[in-house]
């Protein structure tokens, strides 16, 4: 009977882990702010998460000035941004989310209340498009995959 469970559980974390890279995996890798020093890179991690960062490089220097993941909860995807110099991570609920895209969506948030992802592939190159959203404001970003 014990066995039985942990095989089960392990089943069930596996299945949570191989959700998560297939729903959002085209972000897995590293992406370059267009025009600038900035980054966001991503990768699968063990406990049923996608994690990232973002940085900013300067010479040869680097700042990281977000953490990032994908967590699940039962069915419901959160993406969750962790600003260095806010006071704590903010969830984000994945509203939609396909193949290739996700809105994510905090309305209690001061700012951002929506943030948007779209993975655009190329023949040369992987861009994302993605933005942030609140009160009639958007704040576009184009990324272009460098790894």
């Amino acid at each position: 009977m014990r066995s039985t469970l942990i095989a089960i559980l392990i089943m069930m974390a596996a299945n949570c882990s191989c959700a998560q890279h297939k729903e959002f995996g085209w972000l897995i890798g590293t992406w370059k702010l267009e025009g600038k020093n900035a980054y966001e890179r991503w990768k699968e991690s063990g406990n049923n998460t996608l994690q990232g960062s973002a940085f900013r490089v300067h010479g040869s220097d680097t700042t990281t000035t977000e953490k990032l993941r994908f967590i699940r909860e039962g069915d419901i995807f959160y993406y969750i941004p962790d600003v260095q110099g806010n006071p704590a991570p903010v969830n984000f609920k994945i509203t939609f989310y396909d193949n290739n895209s996700f809105v994510a969506e905090n309305r209690h948030h001061d700012f951002p209340k929506l943030i948007r992802y779209r993975f655009i592939p190329g023949d040369s190159q992987d861009r994302i498009e993605a933005s942030i959203e609140g009160d009639g404001k958007v704040i576009p970003f184009h990324y272009e995959r460098v790894k």
